[in-house]
């Protein structure tokens, strides 16, 4: 029954997420949340926005959930657009809002979410690239985008590798292209450290920050035995999902190929930001939970309604709530 209402795009599956996602939501509206490493060393972009709401209050809160609600919508468009799943599918959506919310230390206004809204908007452009015959600006858009996206999530300056990787999958080699990446992530910089100079007469301030997102340890940590049976089980469904994207390659288009190619290095460059740079640390499931969440959804698409499909999904959706609630209850 749950895998027959996500396989389709109807209203009561809209409703089933969002009811779910806000449940999972609930516990943590009315506390404070604890504090992370960005709390203490904020980026320009964030620490503006914590100026006028608080990331302690309900308003953030509320406002958080919203955004990470209105991504996994826009999942569904670009699953719409591109044909990464062959079929209109609620499938990438839950499993997205699902693993988002599965640590309540996310459950707040963080930049890795807010960073959200700059990065999708890059993998749009890049994979419009794909058919555009002529030299495509759209590097340059993607770039420009992640450069001011990391003014809110310092880390997400790494994605900028995503874009030279979807240059070697979805394009021809036009060097053009690739200085346009060069100039697109620096330019967001330039103009912040232009006008910071200006107000005030310095930028070391600005280095200072630059080399704190680098040295700067984060000492908190949010895994405990339940996320990590969690995870676990998760990392056992995306082993039977992979190896049933790989069986099934030969049979898709050309470009959903390439996009799960790309998918693979977003996960893979996520891993590894989190497990080799000191200043991420769960911030980044939001960013992971993409590529995570089609490679799910396409596995989910492929099963036919039964026992076991509509098990494992109600054991994702039950551990989500589990992990949120237990905590608050105890």
């Amino acid at each position: 029954m749950l895998l027959r209402i996500l396989k389709n795009n109807t209203t009561s599956g809209y409703l089933f997420i969002l009811f779910f996602t806000v449940l999972a939501w609930l516990p943590q509206l009315a506390n404070s949340p604890k504090r992370m490493i960005f709390d203490e060393h904020p980026m320009p972009l964030f620490s503006l926005i914590v100026d006028f709401i608080p990331a302690d209050s309900l308003a953030s809160a509320i406002l958080a959930l919203v955004i990470l609600i209105l991504t996994g919508l826009y999942l569904i468009s670009l699953n719409n657009n591109y044909s990464i799943i062959s079929s209109r599918t609620l499938l990438p959506a839950f499993f997205f809002l699902m693993i988002a919310s599965s640590i309540e230390g996310l459950h707040r206004m963080q930049p890795a979410l807010l960073a959200m809204v700059f990065f999708l908007p890059a993998l749009d452009k890049l994979l419009s690239s794909y058919k555009t015959e002529r030299l495509s600006y759209n590097y340059f858009e993607a770039s420009f985008l992640i450069g001011a996206g990391s003014l809110m999530y310092f880390n997400l300056i790494y994605f900028i590798i995503i874009v030279w990787i979807a240059l070697l999958i979805l394009r021809p080699v036009i060097w053009r292209e690739w200085i346009f990446t060069i100039l697109g992530i620096i330019t967001p910089w330039f103009f912040f450290a232009a006008g910071f100079y200006l107000v005030n007469e310095s930028l070391q301030p600005v280095v200072d920050m630059v080399i704190a997102n680098f040295i700067v340890k984060d000492p908190h940590d949010f895994i405990r035995l339940p996320e990590i049976i969690f995870f676990s089980f998760l990392f056992l469904l995306m082993i039977l999902a992979s190896r049933h994207i790989l069986q099934s390659m030969h049979k898709m288009k050309v470009l959903p190929r390439k996009i799960f190619v790309l998918f693979f290095w977003i996960w893979l460059l996520s891993a590894a930001i989190f497990l080799f740079i000191e200043t991420a640390n769960i911030e980044l499931l939001v960013l992971a939970a993409i590529p995570v969440s089609f490679l799910l959804g396409h596995y989910f698409q492929s099963l036919r309604p039964g026992f076991w499909s509509n098990l494992f999904l109600w054991l994702v959706l039950a551990g989500v709530q589990l992990l949120v609630w237990i905590p608050a209850v105890i």
